[in-house]
């Protein structure tokens, strides 16, 4: 039979136990209340925290973007040709698609979608394409991720109605200058000339090696004769192997003949690498390269003619420039004809930035170069100035202090023990360390009326100093 916890038989462990469990109970419940009240009388909510330590391991799922599927064309079409795909089927959707031709060895944007903009849907039409045999590949894009599906089938692309470059570009054109005037003919696919006015063609960029971008009026009508004359386009990048291709809704599109696009007048300097130099402070040119270029306004490097190139800084200390590390000292380095930089090397005694320039006639300069100088190893100690006079018998004013420096007299974060001695009878503490390369010595005193007391400074393998002269009196 259970026992009665208030009965007089109940033990006294039990009773114990019983009035602690009330007490936290009613403890308990008080707590509720007070934050009950706090909360709604608009009280900062109470906070604790504690330190922690330990281990554990978790997991975490991680997908991939699959590629799209089922890529496929018609075996032979016309001059517009509808490319069909299954998107992407996995827990990564894709923002899109894009589209390419492959006709033969050359790969070309298609359905006017790139990975800049790709398409949403998984159908679209590629229309004006050149007649001949292609084939198409679909690439998914999700945010920087791409994922390229299987190439298609070929497609045998025929056509009543053609398009030719009549007259082509000239074979090397000048980045940023006018192309010669060329022009486009509506034929039929016989080669016979359709003539038709108003029938616009339009011109973009076929093969594009240095990425560059087709400046102009770049859709022109057709005269009473079927052709378009286009003049005034311009391309920014310079390489080898750009085309252009002619367009016009109906018609099969025309591809042109390869051509070159070569460097503008060099126009400006830019750095191209050692933008930002880091180093201790040294006597040599440590510190670089620091690469120079010459580049026309397009940003293509040039390398027609010699660039001299004059080289300064802002620093106060001795600096060097030299064409390699630890080399002889220089003020000025040439680019010269074939090559399209240079580059040098830079040395400052001064702890500190400086601001290096470099300027070449008839260049626009580039953004200074920033060298941050870091003092050297700790190579000697020397005194502030200490008065002419000082009393005797009391400590020195102001307190005599000794600093760390390196070779090249910037002062050094360091804790050397320094220690004081004189030709003067002196008193106080005589070794101290210093605190980021400063030692004071506040209690130090000449002992007695005395003349030509000098102090010296010392620290293991540092240059010791001494003083200036002084008198206690």
């Amino acid at each position: 039979m259970p026992t009665n916890a208030s009965s007089p038989e109940a033990t006294p462990r039990l009773r114990r136990e019983l009035v602690w469990f009330n007490w936290l109970l009613r403890a308990g419940v008080l707590a509720v209340v007070v934050l009950f009240i706090a909360t709604f009388a608009g009280a900062a909510p109470a906070s604790a925290h504690w330190r922690a330590s330990g281990s554990g391991s978790t997991t975490a799922s991680v997908a991939t973007l699959l590629p799209p599927t089922n890529v496929s064309v018609p075996a032979s079409n016309n001059s517009n040709v509808a490319v069909s795909w299954t998107g992407s089927n996995g827990a990564v959707v894709p923002t899109g698609y894009y589209v390419t031709r492959i006709s033969g060895s050359t790969a070309l944007p298609a359905c006017g979608s790139s990975p800049a903009a790709p398409i949403a849907g998984t159908t679209c039409t590629d229309s004006s394409v050149p007649e001949g045999t292609h084939r198409y590949q679909v690439t998914a894009v999700h945010r920087s991720w791409t994922a390229a599906g299987p190439v298609s089938g070929t497609v045998a692309v025929t056509s009543l109605r053609d398009l030719s470059f009549d007259s082509q570009p000239s074979g090397t054109v000048t980045s940023g200058s006018p192309i010669t005037s060329f022009r486009v003919q509506l034929r039929t696919a016989f080669g016979l000339e359709v003539w038709g006015r108003g029938v616009p063609v339009t011109i973009s960029l076929g093969a594009n090696p240095a990425a560059g971008t087709l400046s102009g009026t770049l859709t022109a009508t057709t005269d009473g004769w079927g052709t378009a004359t286009f003049s005034g386009l311009s391309i920014n990048k310079a390489g080898s192997g750009y085309t252009l291709i002619a367009s016009s809704p109906g018609y099969a599109g025309a591809v042109s003949s390869a051509f070159t696009v070569v460097p503008a007048a060099a126009s400006k300097l830019i750095v191209t690498s050692g933008a930002v130099l880091t180093g201790a402070a040294s006597s040599a040119a440590t510190l670089g390269p620091v690469t120079l270029q010459r580049q026309d306004a397009y940003g293509n490097a040039v390398t027609a003619g010699t660039s001299s190139v004059s080289l300064a800084t802002s620093s106060a200390g001795a600096t060097i420039f030299a064409a390699t590390a630890n080399g002889a000292k220089i003020s000025t380095v040439t680019i010269p004809a074939g090559s399209s930089s240079a580059s040098f090397f830079y040395g400052d005694t001064r702890a500190g930035t400086a601001a290096i320039t470099a300027a070449s006639q008839g260049l626009a300069a580039p953004a200074p170069v920033t060298a941050t100088i870091t003092a050297a190893a700790p190579g000697r100690l020397t005194f502030d100035a200490i008065p002419a006079v000082v009393l005797k018998n009391t400590p020195i004013t102001p307190p005599v202090t000794v600093h760390v420096l390196d070779a090249f007299g910037n002062r050094v974060d360091s804790s050397a023990q320094i220690m004081l001695q004189s030709n003067c009878t002196i008193k106080g503490t005589l070794m101290r360390a210093a605190s980021s390369g400063l030692a004071a010595f506040p209690d130090l005193e000449i002992a007695g009326k005395a003349s030509g007391c000098v102090l010296t400074a010392n620290s293991g393998t540092l240059a010791t100093d001494t003083s200036s002269p002084f008198n206690a009196d």
